[in-house]
């Protein structure tokens, strides 16, 4: 639903959107359902140095 929103105000360019399959607003919930749920720590780990790379101006 975001993602469209940005998309139709034509502001895509400035935004990332990424979905982890699995993946829940808190770890805290992982041991509730361990087969089902995965821990979003080491996504948001791997998307904030995204972030940081799409961010920073190039040499």
């Amino acid at each position: 639903m975001y993602h469209r929103m940005v998309t139709d105000a034509g502001r895509a360019a400035l935004h990332r959107y990424v979905l982890v399959a699995g993946g829940t607003h808190t770890d805290g919930l992982v041991p509730l359902a361990p087969q089902t749920l995965r821990p979003m720590l080491p996504s948001f780990v791997t998307a904030f140095a995204e972030l940081e790379a799409w961010t920073r101006p190039a040499p």
